[in-house]
C-alpha cells in the first residue's frame, strides 16, 4: 500500500513512480491518495469534492479520499487540509487488500498518523519517506511560530519516527538531523532523490524550440526557476538580482510554477517596476524538461537556515539532467553536488547582488564553456542518481521489513 497525500497528476512525481516501479517489478501495488489540489489548492480539472474515487493510473488502482482542497499560509486551513485526508485515508484503507507493507511519503507530517492507524488495525508496518523535517521547515518559512502548533507538532514527529518500521532520508545531513532527535541510526537509510520521468532523457529540438518561444527568449539569455513557488523558495532573492540587473537587456527571468507564494513575488515584480521578469503557468511533466533544456541556465534557491544543509531539492537532479548551467544559492549537500559535478557556481542564499553577479558570469560566458558545464552535471546525476540502482535500494528495505517477524 502507498500512502501519499500528494498523487498524479499534481507535480509530486515520487510516489507515482515507486507505485509504477514497484508493480513492474511484480509486486501488487494499491495507493491511497487524496483529491489533487497541489500546489494552488484548487482542484484539478476533473475533479470534484467527493468521499471516494475510485480510478487507474499507469495502470495502478488509486483510491482518492476526501480532503479538503487548500494550500496557503493559513494554519487553520492547513490543519483542515491534512487532517480530512488523514481520517479520510485511514477509513477508506479497509476498501483495499491487507498490504503486506505500507510506504508513506512525507510531507505532510500527518500521513504517519494515518499509516500508524492503517498499520495498527490491518496489522502491517510501515517505511516513512521523508522528504522534509517538520516542524523545522515551517517554523523557518514562517508559516509556524514557536509555541503550541510548534510543540504538538515535534511531539507527532516523535510518535511518527518511533512508531515507523523504517525511516528514509534523502541526505546524509536530514539522517543526522534525526539521530540528534533521538532515532536509532539503524533505522534510518539514505536514499536520495533520483532523476524523474521525462527528464532521463533528452527532448527533441523542436520540443526546446517551442519551449524557447514560450520564454519569449528572443535571444536574451534565458534565467529560469520551474518548480513549487513557496516561502522557503525565497524568491524574493531572485526579484532582486532581476532588480540590479534592470539595464542589462540582454539577460530575462522566468519563474515557472506556482504556489503559495506565487501572488506575493507577482506584487513585488509590480512595485519594483520589473520588465526582465515573466511568470509563466505550471507544465504538465511531461513538457517541463523542454523548458529546462531551452533555459540559458537555471536556478535552485532555498532561504538560509540550517535545513539549507540537509535537503536536496529533486529539482536540483531534473536541472542537471537538462544539461544547462545551475547557479545553487543555497549550502550543504546542493552546493556539494554543483561543486563536484563541475555543473554550474555556488552563491550565498538571500543574496541578491552575489546572485545578480553570478547570472552575468554565466551570460559571460561562450556558449562552449556554458554547454560544458551543463554536459558535466548530466554525466553526473546519471552517474550518481540514476532510478534504477536506488530503486533496488528502496524495494530491499520494503520486502524486508514486510518480511519481519
Amino acid at each position: 500500500m502507498i500512502i501519499s497525500q500528494y498523487y498524479d497528476p499534481e507535480p509530486i512525481p515520487k510516489p507515482a513512480e515507486v507505485a509504477a516501479e514497484l508493480q513492474r517489478r511484480g509486486h501488487d501495488v494499491h495507493v491511497i491518495t487524496g483529491l489533487p489540489n497541489y500546489p494552488s489548492g484548487n482542484l484539478a480539472e476533473g475533479y470534484s469534492l467527493t468521499l471516494l474515487k475510485r480510478e487507474r493510473r499507469q495502470g495502478i488502482p488509486v483510491l482518492r479520499v476526501f480532503e479538503l482542497p487548500y494550500h496557503g499560509r493559513s494554519v487553520f486551513g492547513r490543519v483542515l487540509n491534512y487532517g480530512t485526508f488523514m481520517l479520510a485515508a485511514a477509513a477508506a484503507s479497509f476498501a483495499v487488500p491487507r498490504p503486506d507493507v505500507i510506504y508513506v511519503w512525507h510531507p505532510p507530517l500527518t500521513v504517519g498518523i494515518t499509516a500508524w492507524l492503517v498499520g495498527s488495525v490491518r496489522r502491517s508496518r510501515f517505511v516513512f519517506d521523508l522528504q522534509d523535517i517538520w516542524p523545522d521547515e515551517m517554523l523557518i518559512s514562517g508559516l509556524i511560530l514557536e509555541g503550541l502548533t510548534a510543540s504538538l507538532l515535534r511531539r507527532m514527529e516523535k510518535f511518527v519516527y518511533s512508531r515507523a518500521s523504517q525511516i528514509i532520508a534523502i541526505t546524509k545531513g536530514a539522517k543526522a538531523n534525526l539521530v540528534a532527535k533521538g532515532v536509532p541510526p539503524q533505522k534510518i537509510s539514505v536514499i536520495p532523490h533520483w532523476i524523474y520521468g521525462e527528464s532521463a532523457t533528452r527532448t527533441t529540438p523542436a520540443a526546446r524550440d517551442q519551449a524557447r518561444r514560450e520564454l519569449g527568449a528572443n535571444g536574451t539569455f534565458i534565467v529560469t526557476f520551474a518548480g513549487n513557488l513557496g516561502f522557503m523558495q525565497g524568491l524574493d532573492t531572485m526579484l532582486r538580482a532581476a532588480k540590479l540587473l534592470g539595464t542589462n537587456a540582454t539577460i530575462a527571468f522566468r519563474i515557472v510554477g506556482d504556489g503559495t507564494a506565487r501572488l506575493e513575488l507577482e506584487k513585488l515584480t509590480r512595485e519594483l517596476g520589473l520588465t526582465n521578469v515573466r511568470f509563466l503557468p505550471p507544465q504538465r511533466p511531461a513538457a517541463l524538461p523542454a523548458f529546462l533544456e531551452a533555459s540559458d541556465c537555471l536556478l535552485v534557491h532555498l532561504r538560509a537556515g540550517p535545513l539549507t544543509d540537509l535537503v536536496l531539492p529533486a529539482k536540483t537532479l531534473n536541472y542537471l539532467a537538462a544539461g544547462r548551467p545551475l547557479i545553487a544559492a543555497m549550502t550543504g549537500t546542493v552546493a556539494d553536488v554543483v561543486h563536484e559535478s563541475g555543473a554550474g557556481v555556488v552563491v550565498p542564499p538571500d543574496d541578491p547582488a552575489q546572485l545578480a553577479r553570478a547570472v552575468e558570469h554565466l551570460a559571460n560566458l561562450s556558449a562552449v564553456e556554458r554547454n560544458s558545464m551543463g554536459e558535466k552535471g548530466r554525466a553526473y546525476v546519471q552517474e550518481h542518481f540514476g532510478r534504477d540502482k536506488l530503486m533496488d535500494e528502496l524495494e530491499t528495505i520494503l520486502v524486508e521489513v514486510a518480511r519481519r517477524d
